[in-house]
């Protein structure tokens, strides 16, 4: 399984995959014969990945509710990662989270890509909503969620929280079509 958008590939991290990167992440570069990022995988990713790993392990419908890799559909960076931080509660809410490297940030990868994995988020049945948090002070990642149809919903001391519901990617996706 993998998603395409107009400039990504969207991987989801499978166990083979987890482990390769916790052991040694050059063979990942020489796997997708992509040129190696000193920057990636980030310490974040490298300290879910033996968490996620377990999850897996023990619940196969965990698969695609973790972590993915963004690469450019040239093939030729590493983008970032992206992903939930697990299955759908029980209303139906999962959470994204997403790294882009210091290298490919500012042109938009973020916003693609948080498009394309709520969209794939969006076709599974028991999703009914996303969530997302930033701090207040990062204002491009802000950026990012707005410009995906999420509303600020909340506070919680420095941190911002938004959210999009299945129903407003479905409008967004029915105005698109009328607009064609």
């Amino acid at each position: 399984m993998e998603l395409k958008t107009g400039r990504l590939q969207l991987i989801p991290i499978t166990v083979d995959l987890a482990q390769m990167l916790m052991k040694n992440s050059l063979a990942f570069y020489y796997k997708y014969q992509l040129p190696w990022n000193k920057n990636w995988p980030h310490d974040g990713l490298k300290a879910l990945l033996p968490i996620y790993t377990e999850k897996l392990e023990e619940d196969q419908g965990q698969f695609g509710f973790g972590p993915w890799v963004m690469i450019d559909l040239d093939g030729e960076a590493v983008i970032g990662d992206i992903g939930f931080k697990g299955k759908p509660d029980e209303e139906g809410t999962v959470e994204i989270g997403y790294h882009v490297v210091a290298s490919e940030r500012n042109v938009g990868y973020a916003t693609e890509a948080v498009a394309g994995l709520c969209k794939w988020a969006f076709t599974q049945p028991e999703v009914k909503s996303v969530e997302a948090q930033c701090d207040k002070s990062n204002i491009a990642s802000q950026k990012v969620l707005i410009n995906n149809g999420f509303t600020h919903t909340g506070r919680h001391r420095e941190i911002f929280l938004f959210k999009k519901d299945k129903s407003v990617q479905k409008m967004e996706e029915d105005s698109f079509k009328k607009g064609l």
